[in-house]
């Protein structure tokens, strides 16, 4: 057995960080979602290393840009863009993680069966566990 399952050697201030990524989890798979289907992440990758604003995905779009801000925003936090520019011209780029969710065909199913059938179902997860049976 590898010892990553027999000891615990993470240190506090990284498992506390796991534990809010953990409980931000839902949220983020919706928004990496919603960048990925309002075609957010597409618009950023065609942008290139020069990046594009929010105002700019958002005319391009046809969003609104306090809508385009809040993914992006939350893009930032899950590593899917990145910024670029300057400080007083500062733009979104595409990150790496972002590259995957929007090209990489196995995690495109993943997310797609996590959302069309394990998602809602989750749910009830625990009640299905305290009953022995599905709920």
């Amino acid at each position: 057995m590898h010892d990553y399952y027999l000891k615990d050697s993470r240190r506090a201030v990284d498992a506390k960080f796991k534990a809010q990524e953990i409980a931000f989890a839902p949220l983020s798979f919706q928004a990496a979602r919603a960048l990925r289907e309002t075609g957010i992440l597409e618009r950023v990758a065609t942008s290139g290393e020069s990046g594009c604003t929010a105002e700019v995905i958002a005319k391009d779009l046809g969003l609104s840009v306090y809508g385009v801000g809040v993914l992006l925003e939350m893009g930032l936090g899950m590593e899917l863009v990145k910024l670029s520019g300057a400080a007083e011209e500062l733009s979104y780029v595409l990150g790496k993680t972002g590259f995957f969710i929007l090209e990489d065909e196995m995690t495109r199913v993943n997310m797609d069966f996590c959302h069309d059938v394990c998602y809602q179902g989750a749910f009830y997860l625990l009640e299905s566990v305290l009953h022995g049976k599905p709920e």
